[in-house]
């Protein structure tokens, strides 16, 4: 009789042991959802963001566009200058620097 006893004395113990694991657990899942719900609030916030760059981006393309056209040059001549000016930009810094050597 006195090892049934000692048994589910052990048996108890080994219970209270698990019951304190599964709070343990509980705490951490509702630390996790937390963190869940802030990092949902920061993903739509960064999403709200986007969506208003995206919109400036549309306006700024569509007023280049329209500024091109009034212009009466198509856009793939416009690359071609911004290139031709950026070389002769990087040909003025090297000119520049063997004049001062």
């Amino acid at each position: 009789m006195q090892q049934l006893e000692q048994r589910d004395a052990e048996f108890d113990l080994q219970l209270d042991e698990i019951g304190e694991g599964i709070q343990d657990l509980a705490e951490i899942a509702q630390q996790q959802g937390e963190e869940v719900e802030r990092q949902n609030q920061m993903l739509d916030n960064v999403d709200r963001k986007i969506s208003n760059n995206i919109e400036r981006v549309s306006k700024v393309n569509e007023r280049m566009k329209e500024t091109l056209e009034e212009v009466g040059r198509a856009s793939d001549k416009l690359m071609v200058d911004i290139m031709c000016i950026v070389l002769a930009v990087g040909f003025g810094a090297v000119i520049y620097n063997f004049v001062q050597n």
